[in-house]
């Protein structure tokens, strides 16, 4: 047996102590290891996300640029097609025809379409920096009426 004093260390604690020593390296080592691997699919999972958002995002804005634009043609379409509807309502043909053949209409609209609301949104993400912004864009009705207007008075 090994004597023990307060200034000594026993000879078989020595190996004990530096086989342990090796021990808590390897565990430190394990760990910092599956620390960096947790990183590294973090970092994976964030670029796949990232890039997941971008696509959704250009999906958004894709989807929102034909909506605006077949909102802009239902418009336009009306707006020819109430012209053609006015004018058969003015038609004395028309009116002849009603009065002919006895007909009661209810009252019948000056308009075949109608703006509810001229506010139109449409959804849009904007990108900046590192953020996607997800907000509204405007449909500039007034405008498209006012372009078409100017093309039937050039006529």
């Amino acid at each position: 047996m090994s004597r023990c004093t307060n200034s000594s260390i026993p000879e078989n604690v020595i190996p004990a102590l530096a086989k342990l020593q090796s021990e808590v390296e390897k565990v430190e080592n394990s760990l910092l290891e599956l620390r960096q691997k947790k990183q590294e699919i973090m970092q994976n999972q964030l670029s796949a996300g990232i890039q997941k958002l971008a696509t959704l995002a250009n999906n958004i804005n894709t989807l929102s640029n034909s909506i605006e634009s077949e909102i802009l043609n239902f418009q336009a379409t009306a707006i020819e097609v109430n012209r053609l509807y006015q004018t058969m309502q003015d038609s004395p043909i028309f009116k002849g025809l009603i009065e002919e053949k006895s007909i009661r209409l209810p009252r019948i609209p000056l308009n075949i379409w109608e703006i509810d609301d001229p506010a139109i949104f449409v959804p849009t993400v904007i990108r900046s920096k590192s953020q996607f912004i997800l907000t509204a864009k405007s449909v500039d009705i007034n405008k498209q009426e006012m372009m078409l207007q100017q093309v039937d008075s050039a006529d």
